[in-house]
């Protein structure tokens, strides 16, 4: 009786390399873009306070957005200056914006500008329009 010789041969042992080498390419491929995942999110949050400042302007009068290089904040200017709640929010790490300061009047209009987000490996940019619209 022959013994039975068990294992692998070389080209299952050379597909299953390929297909590992595959997959470790695509897996590091999406984490490098990580640092532009971090600017897109602090966009989005970006949007968002400057939505919630605009409607809260139009239910409250003095409502100012200060954008600083790691943070945003939504404040009522009525005495005395309050943050309102949830912020100051902070961007992610890594994650720096130019700092502007948009002041809302009652019908939710301020004045126009650009915010750029900046992280290593990707950016963001947020257009801010005299009606009160950002993009």
């Amino acid at each position: 009786m022959v013994p039975v010789q068990r294992g692998f041969t070389l080209i299952e042992l050379i597909a299953v390399m390929v297909i590992v080498g595959v997959m470790s390419v695509t897996l590091f491929s999406k984490l490098g873009s990580i640092n532009s995942t971090n600017a897109q999110a602090g966009r989005d949050d970006l949007i968002a306070a400057l939505f919630f400042a605009q409607q809260t302007a139009m239910a409250r009068s003095g409502v100012q957005l200060v954008v600083t290089a790691s943070s945003v904040s939504v404040t009522e200017n009525l005495p005395p200056v309050t943050a309102l709640l949830g912020y100051p929010l902070n961007f992610s790490s890594g994650v720096s914006a130019t700092p502007i300061t948009f002041s809302y009047d009652k019908l939710g209009r301020t004045t126009a500008g650009i915010i750029s987000l900046t992280a290593s490996g990707g950016s963001a940019t947020v257009t801010v329009e005299a009606s009160g619209y950002a993009h």
